[in-house]
């Protein structure tokens, strides 16, 4: 009888140790058809933080974006500066950059503008001086010559300033010389002025017109009578 006690003591003490290391784990198949499922009742939380740094320490920084800058025209609505901005990311590097130029039509426009107003409003009065500097303009020439008011130009033996007809003759001796734009369009300047043709015989009509100063010629402000 005594072994018999001490068995089953033995017996029951190894059920309680089993019982102590599988507290955790609950193993067997709950009513259903799978068999050997193993099912674990702990709950793991895991957190894991990344420090950025710039300097090397832990994990490398996210690279910046790339924003094309803003660059405000020198002189505000006065200035003839066109700024232009651009800005290009890559996964490694961010390149923007920002530059301004400057608009020649504009700048012509406004010196034109100062040497044409009347000096009772901050310019120079001088007109002709004003035509001559938005001459430079190929549109321009082309249309003031179809307009039958060509551009002036300057007899640099006499010193006098050529218009009109005197001007056009100016213009046949030289073209490539003295028309602006005349390379860009060669066929059409020298069928409007006959270059190379001999005008020796052609009738000459003679201006009976009234004769106006330099200045009110080109001045359309004034009416003629």
């Amino acid at each position: 009888m005594l072994h018999y006690g001490l068995c089953a003591l033995m017996m029951v003490s190894l059920m309680c140790l089993a019982t102590s290391a599988q507290s955790n784990d609950i193993t067997g198949d709950f009513s259903n058809n799978y068999q050997d499922s193993t099912v674990d009742s702990n709950n793991i939380d895991e957190t894991v933080t990344n420090n950025y740094s710039a300097t090397g320490a832990g994990s490398p920084a996210p690279v910046m974006s790339s924003i094309a800058p803003t660059v405000m025209g020198g002189g505000g609505n006065d200035s003839c500066l066109i700024p232009t901005s651009t800005g290009i990311q890559l996964s490694l590097i961010g390149i923007s950059s920002g530059t301004m130029q400057q608009d020649d039509h504009c700048n012509r426009r406004k010196n034109a503008r100062i040497l044409g107003l009347p000096q009772q409003v901050g310019g120079l009065g001088l007109q002709v001086s004003a035509i001559s500097v938005l001459c430079q303009d190929p549109t321009v020439f082309r249309s003031m010559m179809l307009a039958n008011t060509p551009c002036p130009i300057t007899d640099s033996r006499t010193g006098k300033l050529l218009m009109g007809k005197a001007a056009i003759s100016k213009y046949r001796g030289n073209p490539a010389l003295y028309i602006v734009g005349y390379e860009q369009d060669t066929d059409f300047w020298d069928a409007l002025l006959g270059v190379g043709e001999d005008y020796a015989d052609e009738e000459v009509i003679a201006d009976t017109g009234p004769r106006l100063s330099l200045s009110d010629q080109f001045r359309s402000s004034k009416r003629r009578n």
